[in-house]
This record gives structure tokens, C-alpha cells and sequence, in this order.
């Protein structure tokens, strides 16, 4: 019995860790491309305030 729980018990941490994992790694070069133009183009009109005052 004591063998038993301690397989399950190192089973759930594996599955915890992986989805934990899979969690942080979201991110697709998709989503990254918007945002980094999107800041460009607010970096590219605060310059351009700042030099016309």
C-alpha cells in the first residue's frame, strides 16, 4: 500500500509540474509580434512629440 501511494504521489507531481510548464509557455510568436509592433508605434509617436515641442 505504501508503494502504491507513493507512486501516485510522484505521478500527480509529474502531471502538476507539465502543466505548470505548459501554463508558463503560452505565448505564441503570434501574440509577441502584435504587442512588439503596437509598442513601435507608440515609441515612434512619443518621439515624435517630443521633438516637435
Amino acid at each position: 500500500m505504501k508503494r502504491l501511494k507513493k507512486w501516485l504521489l510522484m505521478l500527480m507531481t509529474a502531471l502538476s509540474v507539465v502543466t505548470f510548464a505548459a501554463g508558463c509557455s503560452s505565448d505564441t510568436e503570434e501574440d509577441t509580434g502584435t504587442e512588439t509592433e503596437e509598442n513601435m508605434e507608440e515609441e515612434s509617436n512619443t518621439e515624435e512629440s517630443n521633438t516637435e515641442e
